[in-house]
């Protein structure tokens, strides 16, 4: 074999692998972002839950359930 084509043998080789690479590290990222989205949908329905406890417990809900409670009923 000519040194031409050795160097473009091993061109082609070196394409192959970087396109390979390239490839995996779009496949990573992808992988990645719907984890990452995953995770923030999580977080978005937590914070939903403690701002809904957080108001239910506040001092007015809690003292006007407990007169709605002890109310008599006429």
């Amino acid at each position: 074999m000519s040194p031409i084509e050795v160097s473009i043998v091993l061109l082609t080789v070196v394409v192959v692998l970087l396109s390979v690479v390239i490839l995996a590290l779009l496949i990573s990222a992808v992988v990645l972002l719907v984890k990452l989205r995953r995770i923030a949908n999580q977080a978005e329905e937590i914070t939903q839950n403690v701002a809904a406890a957080t108001a239910w417990l506040s001092p007015t809900t809690v003292f006007s359930a407990a007169v709605r409670a002890f109310r008599k009923e006429r």
